[in-house]
């Protein structure tokens, strides 16, 4: 365990809002900020943040990201040209802040991301995903040169709203000072709102676009093209959002290369770049045989983009989820119920060690056919898919005899 995980182990974990502590907190730093790209959305965050940090560190520059939340080991949530920031070096750097910390009474995710500032200040650029929302979030308490936002769709509507204007106006505030955003394929509404927050908005469908998208057990790929760059590529990640995701990191990558950082752009780089990625927990075949997928899909666009991407790749397996009370349960368990009882399946549910978390019970009152499973070990003997709360995937790795397959 970290020291910053043993100093708030005893607080309460709580979402505070308002942006006057982070900012107060960042006040006292003494060095400038390198350039950074904010990345906001519902889904897709994780993904498309990995590939514009993996093209960049393909390019030769020296790159932090900062994402959440994390399946196994906080580190995860710092990496520095794609490697997990050490816990020696994650510890060294916390007892510099700690004070600023105290001081401001910093919440977890703030202290968090006022750690990954200190930790990546000497890097050439920075891709920091948000955490929650946009507007609120500790992240958009910097100055970006540029945006990203990702597919918008329902989650949090306690925080963020019950539409997706709402929700989409939430994110669309990381776009501040008018920089330019490039915008993954979303409802036409998100790109109209945008126009509220900047003169310059690359969109996908208009600006770029991914064709010819082939999903097998391989990765997806797909052809790019924009209005002066058209190439193949191969991503080692499932599901043709994916391939929109990898298209949308292309298109942000391309921009801070050559606008932010002036550089020339490689299609042999940001092809490498793609290829190499890595990101436990995304549709991640863990097990060949029995077969074994773990996805951290928790709303209901994911879970639908998993089931899709189940049947793209003509799998057939039995499916084990659990999740969060704050979730939308009746509708994920609706979509997972629909994919098992048409392939001749059976879902399981089961529950998580977390305050948050809904018993097994409670999970099954939105199904007519799920079972539930108090020891995840005995439904591994077959082909089986395990979807569901990164918490879910944590707990899956106690009954793994290689937990690595987790870690970045």
């Amino acid at each position: 365990m970290t020291d910053f995980e043993t100093y708030f182990a005893s607080k309460e974990f709580v979402w505070k809002i308002g942006l006057d502590r982070i900012k107060g907190a960042l006040s006292t730093l003494s060095f400038s900020l390198p350039p950074s790209v904010i990345v906001a959305g519902t889904n897709g965050k994780g993904s498309t943040s990995t590939c514009i940090a993996s093209i960049l560190k393909e390019h030769g520059k020296k790159v932090g990201l900062f994402t959440s939340p994390h399946i196994l080991r906080f580190n995860e949530r710092f990496r520095l040209d794609l490697r997990q920031v050490d816990t020696e070096t994650l510890n060294r750097a916390f007892r510099e802040i700690l004070p600023v910390v105290e001081k401001f009474s910093l919440t977890y995710f703030e202290a968090a991301f006022l750690l990954a500032v200190f930790l990546f200040k000497d890097c050439d650029f920075v891709v920091y995903e948000v955490g929650l929302g946009g507007r609120l979030d500790a992240t958009n308490a910097i100055s970006h040169d540029l945006a990203v936002i990702t597919h918008i769709d329902f989650d949090h509507k306690d925080y963020l709203g019950d539409t997706i204007e709402k929700i989409a106006v939430e994110k669309l505030h990381v776009v501040k000072d008018r920089i330019p955003v490039v915008i993954s394929d979303n409802l036409p509404v998100v790109f109209r709102l945008a126009e509220k927050f900047t003169d310059r908005i690359i969109a996908y469908g208009r600006d770029f676009s991914t064709l010819d998208v082939n999903v097998s057990l391989s990765g997806t790929e797909a052809f790019y093209r924009d209005e002066d760059s058209a190439f193949r590529f191969l991503v080692p990640l499932y599901g043709f959002h994916q391939a929109v995701n990898s298209a949308t990191a292309v298109s942000a990558a391309k921009i801070i290369l050559k606008e932010v950082l002036g550089e020339e752009f490689s299609v042999s780089k940001a092809v490498k770049g793609l290829s190499s990625v890595k990101l436990p927990g995304r549709f991640q075949i863990v097990r060949e045989k029995p077969l074994l997928i773990v996805d951290v899909a928790h709303n209901p666009d994911a879970v639908k983009k998993f089931v899709e991407t189940l049947k793209l790749l003509e799998l057939k397996v039995d499916v084990l989820y659990s999740g969060l009370r704050d979730k939308d349960v009746k509708r994920v368990m609706s979509i997972l119920e629909g994919y098992t009882k048409s392939r001749g399946r059976q879902l399981f549910v089961t529950e998580i060690d977390n305050e948050r978390a809904l018993s097994a019970e409670d999970i099954r009152k939105f199904s007519g056919s799920a079972a539930i499973v108090k020891d995840i070990s005995t439904v591994l003997d077959r082909p089986i898919a395990v979807v569901g709360s990164f918490y879910l995937i944590g707990k899956l790795s106690n009954y793994l005899s290689d937990d690595s397959l987790f870690l970045f």
